[in-house]
């Protein structure tokens, strides 16, 4: 018997906030070392390892400690990117880890006759074969799944690694522009390790096979944190296996506590709001939480500007608090009101403001229009965002996002 441990979208670096990257550390740690404790065979990891594809130093050297733990407890590890991962021309901190032999990249296309080809990874002590598709920013790697062509398949067990949603398996009622038909995945494989998909699931697919995504370990987005909030699981998954799926166990890792406060904003002045969250503030234990202050709806007089967020915050804090995370997105004034675009994530909020606007657009291109200009509308976005690296110069900098933009583009930048 044999047993590998699958993890996805543990996204380091994300954080900015000392506390939640103390947190975002010790649950990498945590994965590591229960993977060297349970003695897995090999790691998987489904993308969104970093949460940019040159995070800063301090992630770099912290990620490198412990992947050379794995290293020598000679426990490989087998990856593919996500969307953050990915930089259509610069190098990734993937890449580095691959060439001092931490990582194995699986994904391995080539594209011939228009077909996307994949060739095999085999793992040297169990004789897995693995192969993968690497997540693209804004789903621009669905086209990947449309025209895939795979090795011959044989009876050894094999392992298909993605970073996409599954249209059938989406628990959202939010449709998610960076996910595929369950009849796009390839046939033949015994276990779909999947990555993308913040919560976990495993499903036993008909004609399929066993598709697993282990979710986020903690990520750390306003709605990871509110679902974490809302006791969702956190970690990851150990799968036993010989010649088929024996057992999937998931692994929760929890490292803090966490309280949520909700107030709904309707017909009450930027007053009333203030003296109602500081009465529910003072009601709660803060100390080593996690607060999340989550504000919605249409104040009836005053400005947004009026609600004591930074005292409520800084009294949170003086109280003991790790940290507190504000999320007023759908809060609104009558008198300073513009029309508001329901969504949940971030994500969502930004494919219905694509999606009302490109639709509003009269282009002779396709690539512009409809579901494809949405897509590069989100990629491009996701290039912009890209901050300044650390004692990087500005004229660095915008060459840097230029070519990225370019290259995006299928433009080639003069030298």
């Amino acid at each position: 018997m044999y047993k590998f441990a699958h993890v996805s979208d543990i996204h380091l670096g994300f954080q900015d906030k000392k506390e939640l990257q103390k947190i975002e550390q010790e649950v990498f740690e945590e994965v590591v070392c229960t993977c060297i404790k349970q003695k897995v065979d090999f790691v998987l990891i489904t993308g969104d390892l970093f949460h940019r594809n040159l995070p800063e130093m301090r992630v770099q050297r912290f990620a490198f400690k412990n992947f050379k733990k794995l290293y020598d407890a000679k426990i490989p590890i087998y990856v593919v990117y996500g969307s953050h991962d990915f930089s259509p021309i610069e190098y990734s901190v993937i890449d580095l880890l691959t060439d001092v032999g931490y990582l194995t990249k699986v994904s391995k296309e080539h594209t011939n006759n228009e077909k996307t080809e994949l060739d095999f990874t085999e793992d040297p002590k169990t004789k897995v074969k693995l192969v993968g598709i690497s997540g693209r920013t804004a789903g621009i790697d669905k086209e990947n799944y449309e025209n895939l062509e795979l090795p011959v398949l044989d009876n050894s067990f094999k392992i298909f690694l993605f970073h996409i949603g599954i249209d059938e398996l989406n628990s959202s009622s939010e449709i998610d522009t960076n996910s595929i038909p369950i009849e796009s995945l390839p046939k033949g494989f015994d276990y779909y390790a999947g990555g993308h998909v913040h919560v976990f699931s495993h499903k036993q697919v008909k004609n399929l096979g066993e598709i697993c995504y282990p979710g986020t370990p903690f990520a750390g987005y306003h709605s990871d944190l509110e679902e974490n909030a809302k006791q969702v699981k956190r970690g990851f998954v150990i799968v036993e296996f010989d010649n088929k799926i024996k057992n999937v166990k998931f692994c929760e890792i929890k490292k803090t506590d966490y309280e949520l406060l909700e107030f709904n904003a309707n017909g009450k002045t930027a007053n009333a709001l203030n003296i109602e969250i500081l009465k529910k503030i003072s009601q709660i234990i803060p100390e080593n939480k996690i607060i999340l202050l989550k504000v919605q709806g249409e104040l009836k007089s005053g400005k947004t500007t009026e609600v004591n967020f930074i005292e409520f915050k800084e009294k949170l804090l003086q109280s003991g608090a790790r940290e507190v995370n504000v999320n007023r997105i759908n809060l609104f004034s009558k008198k300073y009101h513009i029309e508001k675009i329901e969504a949940g994530k971030k994500e969502e909020l930004e494919n219905k403001i694509f999606e009302e606007n490109i639709k509003k657009i009269k282009t002779e291109q396709p690539e512009l229009s409809g579901e494809k200009g949405i897509l590069f509308a989100k990629e491009l976005l996701q290039f912009l965002k890209e901050p300044i690296n650390t004692n990087e110069k500005k004229i660095d900098y915008q060459k840097r996002i230029s070519a990225a933009v370019l290259a995006m583009m299928g433009i080639e930048m003069e030298k």
